[in-house]
């Protein structure tokens, strides 16, 4: 990330966040390397590659807005504070931390950790 620079892995991740809050699939997928790994523990189901993790169920559902990202970071690596709308309640919920790994401009890991009170499956579901 240093060789980066701030500014660049900024725009990196701010295009990852745009992605997913236009539920843009195809646009989340491009920034991912080849051998793109995307899991939730702890859910055993884990994927590689961009194909595999495109049609996941971690992909975002319906119509966007659906998700919403806050940038902190965790252990000095990126993260992504997710929040998924609830339909009944009609706002923003926690839902899990994302931490990304990246491999020159592309994000080769995204590790997201579930929210102790969420329930990712009911409130992102496939689209």
């Amino acid at each position: 990330m240093r060789s980066l620079g701030d500014e660049r892995v900024r725009e990196i991740v701010q295009h990852f966040v745009d992605a997913f809050e236009r539920a843009d699939v195809e646009a989340i997928v491009v920034l991912l390397t080849e051998d793109a790994t995307f899991a939730m523990p702890p859910h055993t189901t884990w994927y590689r590659g961009r194909e595999a993790i495109a049609d996941s169920w971690l992909m975002p559902g319906g119509p966007p807005p659906r998700l919403r990202y806050l940038p902190p970071r965790a252990n000095g690596q990126l993260a992504l504070a997710t929040s998924a709308l609830h339909p009944e309640r009609r706002r923003f919920l926690p839902l899990a931390l994302d931490v990304l790994t990246l491999r020159g401009t592309r994000i080769t890991d995204v590790t997201a950790s579930a929210h102790p009170r969420s329930s990712r499956a009911s409130v992102c579901p496939t689209s």
